[in-house]
């Protein structure tokens, strides 16, 4: 992950190449680093900038699975992942839902 010159968190050239190679991706580890109201340590280090909170977790997780298209991803603390998941299969019932 990287961050573009608007201050959003985006894929990284490595991850885009990797998804256009087609190639199944896994991250890890989400929460490893604890809360994010300092950066997030080492394991932010590439979306620091733009990292203060915990809720910038959902952010990041949002980038990998909507943008890179990951097929999974380990966490420290599953029911982030868990909970990103069912917000996302509950919506995509309420987009199918509607006229």
């Amino acid at each position: 992950m990287t961050t573009d010159n608007d201050n959003h968190i985006v894929p990284s050239p490595y991850a885009r190449a990797a998804r256009d190679a087609g190639l199944d991706i896994i991250a890890w580890s989400l929460e490893r680093s604890g809360p994010l109201t300092n950066g997030g340590g080492w394991y932010y280090q590439s979306v620091q900038p733009v990292i203060n909170n915990d809720g910038d977790t959902f952010s990041l997780l949002d980038v990998l699975a909507r943008d890179v298209g990951v097929i999974g991803v380990f966490s420290d603390w599953p029911a982030t992942t868990t909970f990103y998941a069912n917000c996302q299969k509950t919506l995509r019932g309420k987009r199918r839902a509607q006229p």
